[in-house]
């Protein structure tokens, strides 16, 4: 679970990112555009454009991997267990999370806007995860009616 809990605070932590700011992966902090990062960056603790798509893809997958597990444990256990119920509200907030990450993967891209390249592979990455977030607002459509007609059979009859 420290291992789900790492990459949901790195989730949340490419969230925050604004435009003009850079990542440094290395100690996970966020710097300011300038030339004081730039030499930072270069000399003292290399850290490039590269590495930080290399961090967020890798994070935005593990995401998507820790939210089908949890979606799994759910239909394996009983679905109206207590810890059913505590595994499905963590779903709810790292969809949450995995949301807000776009927000902070379209400022580091404007930061990156003269790499052609780099604004491709993010802009694929969105794109995953506008596709990852429409096929879990499917399935919860289809559990939220599923639930429904347990409530109606086990309480109504």
């Amino acid at each position: 679970m420290s291992e789900s809990r790492n990459i949901i605070s790195k989730l949340k932590f490419i969230g925050k990112i604004q435009k003009g700011e850079k990542i440094n992966i290395k100690y996970m902090y966020i710097q300011p555009q300038g030339f004081v990062t730039q030499l930072s960056r270069t000399f003292v603790n290399q850290c490039n454009r590269t590495n930080a798509l290399n961090f967020i893809r890798e994070t935005i997958y593990k995401s998507f991997i820790i939210y089908k597990e949890l979606e799994k444990d759910i239909i394996r256990t009983e679905q109206k267990s207590i810890d059913s119920i505590d595994k499905k509200s963590t779903l709810v907030y790292l969809k949450t999370d995995i949301d807000n990450a776009k927000k902070g993967i379209i400022n580091i891209k404007n930061t990156y806007i003269d790499d052609v390249k780099l604004s491709c592979d993010f802009d694929t990455l969105l794109q995953e995860i506008e596709a990852f977030l429409l096929l879990t607002n499917k399935n919860d459509t289809e559990d939220d009616e599923n639930d429904e007609e347990w409530f109606n059979i086990e309480y109504i009859n």
